[in-house]
C-alpha cells in the first residue's frame, strides 16, 4: 500500500471514531469566526504584553476585524529558581515557570464565565558568571517563547469550547 493509501485508510478510521478537525465548520459556522470576536483584556508588565499580542494575532487571524462579543481575561505569572547550586551559593541554571489563568467572559455584564482554564509552560537557561547582558537577553527570549506557547494552548482550548458549543447548538 502506498503512502496515499495509508493516509486514506487512516482518515477513514478516524472518521469512524467520531474524529473531526477542530477548525472545520459545524452547522455552517467556523469556530475561527467566534475566535475573532474575542477582545483580549490588558495583561500587565512586559511578559503580559507579549502574551496579549500573541493571543491577538492568533485570535484575529488574517480576516477583517470583527465586532467583539467576548472578553478574555488572563492573570499571568512567571516564577524562577536557580538550580545547579555551586559552593559559593551561585547557580548555574535558571528554571522558569509560567502560568496563565484565563477566563472567557460574555459581553453581558455580570454573567458567569463561559470557559476558563490554566495554561502552563516551563523553560530555562544556563547562567554564565558575570554575564548580566546575556542573562537579560535569555530572559527576553524565554518571555517570547512563553508568549507563543501559552497563546497556542489558550487558543486551542477556546477553539475547542466554541466547537463543542456549535455541536450542541446544531442538535
Amino acid at each position: 500500500m502506498g503512502r496515499r493509501g495509508l493516509v486514506s485508510a487512516l482518515v477513514l478510521l478516524l472518521g469512524g471514531c467520531g474524529f473531526s478537525p477542530l477548525y472545520a465548520p459545524v452547522a455552517g459556522r467556523a469556530p475561527s469566526s467566534d475566535l475573532a470576536k474575542i477582545f483580549v483584556a490588558v495583561i500587565p508588565d512586559r511578559p503580559g504584553q507579549l502574551l496579549r499580542e500573541a493571543l491577538q494575532v492568533r485570535l484575529e487571524g488574517a480576516g477583517a476585524p470583527a465586532a467583539k462579543r467576548y472578553t478574555l481575561e488572563v492573570n499571568y505569572g512567571i516564577s524562577s529558581e536557580g538550580i545547579g547550586i555551586q559552593p559559593d551559593s551561585s547557580s548555574t541554571f535558571t528554571r522558569i515557570k509560567a502560568t496563565a489563568n484565563w477566563r472567557l467572559l460574555s459581553a453581558t455584564p455580570g454573567a458567569a464565565p463561559l470557559a476558563s482554564g490554566v495554561a502552563t509552560a516551563e523553560d530555562g537557561y544556563s547562567v554564565i558568571v558575570d554575564q548580566y547582558f546575556y542573562s537579560d537577553l535569555q530572559n527576553g527570549a524565554v518571555d517570547r517563547r512563553f508568549a507563543k506557547t501559552l497563546a497556542d494552548q489558550i487558543v486551542l482550548r477556546l477553539a475547542a469550547y466554541f466547537r463543542d458549543r456549535a455541536k450542541v447548538a446544531a442538535r
